[in-house]
């Protein structure tokens, strides 16, 4: 077992949590924005913080590098997840405010983007699992904003994969979604769901995050303004099938366990919850690569009395979870 796998196992939470306006104030005050935030100790309103960072990007304030927009994105993720009164009557500002930390001076250049996400996990620490759980929501929040936010959140998703399975990545890019496939061939379900079960429930997450932000969600942006390939942003058919075969495992494995009442039934049924999420976002993008399989294979002379393909096709093995 890694060391990074054993500290994140060691905490208990299941669910996101949010941020408080202390974790705030801390966060920022180590960053190089401490002297320009001075200002949130003098209240605890939300919107009077987002007037007041605003005020300083509409001046240009806050100068270009690495390290203030790092504090800015961080400062833009963190009041998205802050907790305050009546939550939904900021929904609104607190999006909009996050996109516009994400949009200021925005620069996808490779090497800026690897400093700026390195400054980002210096200020978040994902070693706390509380911290990597709200970050990987902010990510997948912020992914449809605009082309930073969904190249920064990207790579900071591929950054917490690589920490939870040891993937071996030395800088913070976008990357082939075929990677996904390294990731999950790391990680045996039952032995995660015997060992380490929230573990399990951060990759299920970020796995999730990472597809929304790419070929489950919209890449047209990435492609014109950012130039990213298209096979960039693809998860080719065969690896979706996988990896809905191990999500099938994971379920499978999870419903058997439910029957078992310890201090761990909460958090099975919630990576159970996870899990299923998942398997039905990757099976209604199958939906186009199942007709085309039964149509290769299911209408031929070689299909089962109840209608499902035969298991003496060509290959069987590599579609075992359509049987």
């Amino acid at each position: 077992m890694s060391i990074g796998k054993y500290r994140i196992c060691s905490h208990v939470s299941t669910r996101p949590q949010g941020f408080d306006i202390e974790q705030l104030r801390q966060i920022l005050g180590q960053s190089s924005l401490k002297d320009k935030t001075e200002f949130i100790h003098d209240s605890d309103n939300v919107l009077e913080f987002i007037e007041r960072l605003g005020q300083l990007m509409a001046h240009e304030e806050i100068e270009f590098g690495a390290e203030p927009l790092a504090a800015l994105h961080v400062a833009g993720m963190m009041v998205y997840m802050l907790h305050h009164e009546d939550l939904a009557s900021t929904q609104v500002q607190r999006t909009i405010f996050m996109q516009r930390c994400f949009d200021y001076m925005a620069c996808t250049e490779e090497t800026h983007v690897h400093d700026l996400c390195s400054e980002i996990l210096g200020l978040m620490d994902i070693n706390d699992a509380d911290m990597m759980l709200n970050l990987i929501v902010c990510c997948r929040s912020a992914s449809p904003l605009n082309t930073m936010a969904q190249i920064v959140s990207s790579c900071l998703l591929w950054a917490m994969l690589d920490k939870l399975t040891d993937l071996g990545f030395d800088t913070h890019r976008l990357r082939a979604y075929t990677e996904i496939m390294m990731a999950i061939a790391m990680v045996n379900p039952l032995d995660y769901l015997q060992n380490c079960l929230h573990s399990l429930n951060l990759i299920l997450r970020v796995i999730g995050a990472l597809l929304m932000a790419g070929p489950y969600g919209s890449t047209e942006k990435l492609r014109s303004e950012a130039g990213v390939p298209l096979e960039m942003l693809v998860l080719p058919n065969d690896d979706a099938a996988v990896l809905f075969r191990w999500l099938n495992a994971i379920c499978d494995e999870l419903r058997d366990e439910l029957q078992v009442r310890d201090a761990h039934v909460q958090e099975r049924m919630v990576v159970l919850e996870i899990a299923c999420e998942l398997m039905q976002l990757v099976h209604a993008n199958l939906a186009e690569f199942y007709q085309q399989l039964y149509a290769l294979n299911g209408l031929q002379d070689d299909e089962n009395d109840d209608g499902f393909i035969s298991d003496h096709q060509q290959n069987d093995e590599d579609f075992e979870w359509l049987l």
